[in-house]
């Protein structure tokens, strides 16, 4: 009989401010606890991490697949699809990333932000980085979908059997 982790368990890859990598579950959404974050390794050992010595949290579909070690190259090339505020956080090691952030109060979280990353490869779906980790954060823009507005010409005739609210 395996042990296998709940749907609620997601499989991330955090990676400490020092540059070590701990493969593990958290359960989510839960895995912020005021002391640090919470995983069960692959060995089935529970582990904290302080908040002071984490850097970055990958939620990862594979530990296999490699996540991004050099986050230089971890910005948006063009203006981001997603809506959300589009964000660049810069580390105390002064690499960036950028990120969606969900333009929601309700989502706020007292020890972090939970990031829509660029797509570096795919196999990192979120990530959740620390606010001690950070040097800054910057609002680079609002990302809203696209409103889809027809606009009438001064002037123009109604559509048949329109009335017309205002003589112009």
């Amino acid at each position: 009989m395996t042990n296998k982790p709940s749907s609620t368990h997601k499989k991330i890859i955090a990676e400490t401010l020092d540059g070590k990598k701990h493969q593990g579950y958290v359960k989510f959404p839960n895995f912020a606890k005021e002391k640090g974050l919470e995983l069960l390794n692959s060995e089935g050992q529970h582990i904290q991490i302080s908040w002071k010595s984490l850097k970055i949290v990958w939620f990862v579909r594979d530990w296999d697949e490699s996540t991004p070690s050099n986050l230089q190259s971890a910005t948006f090339s063009r203006r981001p699809r997603l809506e959300g505020l589009w964000i660049r956080l810069r580390f105390k090691d002064d690499t960036l990333l950028d990120g969606i952030l969900v333009n929601d109060l309700l989502h706020l979280n007292p020890k972090g932000f939970l990031v829509t990353p660029p797509a570096f490869n795919g196999s990192s779906q979120t990530v959740f980085v620390p606010r001690a980790a950070l040097k800054s954060a910057e609002i680079l823009s609002v990302v809203s979908g696209q409103v889809q507005q027809t606009r009438r010409r001064r002037g123009s005739t109604p559509a048949p059997g329109q009335t017309r609210l205002f003589d112009s």
